[in-house]
């Protein structure tokens, strides 16, 4: 880039965001003494200067001071980074792990790219396009990433290595649209009770949900647990569009306001199908944005019972700004109110340091185990719209029925290990080794629920497996095999390989005490209502 050509860059840049950040006063002064400081440095300092990364790194400062979720995207990570929420990408349609030096294939989508060019779960790619990616010749991830997505319509080269065959197997794969679901698992507990688990708010999430609605034949009699824990938001409108199934026609659901942004409200549009249909949302300390939106609308209309824990706490809507370079900015446009008047937003004033770890402080306070542990700001009182109930804006959605977080389910060194995805290794190869097996045993997923359970010899595997990064870790079997969530955890993993994510969490919802207890409440027609007719949000006696 031309010095003069940076220099003027630089200027709109920072002209840019003084605007937008709301400054008037002295814009010139400050203009001028940005474009000393760039003469400087152009003209005086000692060594040679990355511009482009003068120019990010003067982007992402100006956005930290404004606050934690305005942010700068470079070009390449657009993509990775919308892919969850346009609902699809170009590429060839599976999914992999790299273990010990190799591509080993989990999944392949069905009717997808390689699924046509007859691909299987559990090849291993050796070769892309005649380039060995294993063993000395392993790439990264993202490497690996860039070498199977591309146009559509574009081939690539897999060089598999299949299980009883010696020589590899050339697969011409002809890349293509390949769907990223929204919705993890949806499946009936009951005849009266079904579950739908969302992950993401994304462009497809409602075609999604009306599929999953009519598989599950869903109707105003029906009781539905909508599972938003983990989901950390999405697409605003979408928030929206889902709450049009649970509302009655012209409904408030959301109201924006900005400095620049002039305050604009969200109505439903339609009567809801599932207007009259029980129901539970569960959330926790990591549904942010988009399921608040839902949860605090739902709430806030004494529409369905909130369960789980307070939940994220982000009340602010970002916007992206593309840049000349094809790099995008997400900046903070306005603050989101539900339909009482309630502003979510926790306090950000101390910092990015502090709001990043506000999630761990919240352990080291006891407010995910303990429900008297979270003060709630009086100044920020509100009331529900047809009970009345007391709720509290400020720092998430305070959960109807709370259930607290248990640190004990699973031992210590499990979580750990966990962490660095050793134990889902083990599953991946595990299952590899014994797929015939449970191909031949289990026709189906309710057949191997009945009758596959993990037994010692399956943790005595598991912490050889283990033991090749740790010492003195085979005295820990006793341990790990009386624990029955260990044992449901590793046959939940071992379900996801072999069936699918649905089936996983088919098996980890049932020891799940969150999800039990939207169940008991479901089921009790009396103390569903006594929940949404109680004073006080959070405050219910059982």
């Amino acid at each position: 880039m031309k010095k003069q050509n940076y220099k003027t860059f630089i200027l709109l840049l920072i002209f840019f965001l003084i605007k937008v950040t709301g400054f008037s006063q002295n814009e010139d002064e400050q203009l001028k003494k940005f474009e000393q400081v760039i003469s400087y440095i152009d003209n005086n300092y000692v060594d040679s200067v990355d511009k482009k990364q003068i120019v990010k790194n003067a982007i992402v400062a100006s956005l930290k001071e404004l606050d934690p979720h305005s942010v700068y995207y470079d070009k390449d990570k657009i993509e990775e980074l919308n892919r969850g929420l346009v609902g699809s990408f170009v590429g060839v349609g599976i999914s992999y792990d790299i273990i010990n030096d190799t591509v080993l294939i989990l999944s392949v989508i069905k009717d997808g790219p390689s699924d046509i060019a007859q691909v299987m779960q559990g090849d291993r790619i050796i070769k892309v396009d005649n380039e060995l990616i294993a063993g000395k010749g392993l790439i990264d991830d993202d490497k690996l990433r860039d070498l199977l997505t591309g146009q559509k319509g574009s081939g690539v080269l897999l060089s598999i290595k299949r299980n009883g065959i010696e020589k590899l197997i050339d697969f011409k794969v002809i890349r293509n649209k390949v769907s990223v679901n929204s919705i993890d698992a949806s499946y009936k507990i009951n005849d009266d009770i079904a579950y739908i688990k969302l992950k993401r708010f994304s462009s497809t999430s409602m075609d999604e949900f009306k599929k999953v609605i009519e598989k599950l034949g869903l109707n105003g009699s029906k009781k539905l647990i909508l599972d938003l824990r983990g989901n950390r938001g999405g697409y605003l409108y979408v928030s929206v569009r889902l709450l049009e199934n649970f509302l009655n026609k012209r409904s408030l659901v959301l109201s924006t306001k900005g400095l620049h942004s002039s305050k604009k409200e969200y109505r439903t549009y339609l009567n809801g199908k599932l207007k009259n249909t029980d129901l539970v949302i569960l959330i926790n300390e990591s549904s942010a944005s988009a399921s608040e939106i839902v949860s605090g609308a739902i709430q806030d209309w004494d529409r369905g019972v909130i369960v789980g824990r307070l939940s994220y706490g982000k009340g602010l809507v970002q916007k992206p700004f593309y840049l000349n370079d094809g790099s995008m900015m997400r900046l903070t446009i306005a603050k989101y109110y539900t339909p009482s008047g309630r502003n979510i937003q926790k306090p950000y004033d101390k910092g990015q340091d502090k709001y990043n770890h506000e999630i761990a402080d919240r352990v080291s306070n006891g407010e995910l185990m303990h429900k008297d542990s979270i003060k709630h700001n009086d100044s920020l009182k509100f009331y529900t719209l047809n009970n009345k109930r007391l709720i509290y804006g400020g720092g998430g959605i305070m959960p109807d029925i709370f259930v607290e977080l248990d640190t004990l389910k699973y031992p210590q060194f499990y979580k750990d290990f966990l962490g660095t995805g050793k134990i889902n290794e083990f599953i991946h190869l595990f299952v590899d080794k014994n797929r015939s097996f449970f191909k031949d045993n289990f026709g189906n997923f309710e057949s191997f629920n009945k009758k596959w359970n993990v037994d010692r010899k399956n943790v005595e595997e598991l912490i050889l497996y283990l033991n090749n990064d740790e010492e003195n870790l085979l005295d820990l079997t006793d341990e790990l095999f009386s624990n029955d969530f260990v044992k449901e955890h590793l046959k939940a993993l071992v379900a996801y390989d072999v069936f699918g994510e649905n089936e996983y969490f088919k098996i980890i919802n049932e020891k799940d005490e969150t999800f039990n207890k939207a169940i008991e409440i479901l089921n009790n027609k009396k103390k569903y209502y006594e929940i949404l007719h109680n004073d006080v949000v959070g405050e219910y006696i059982e």
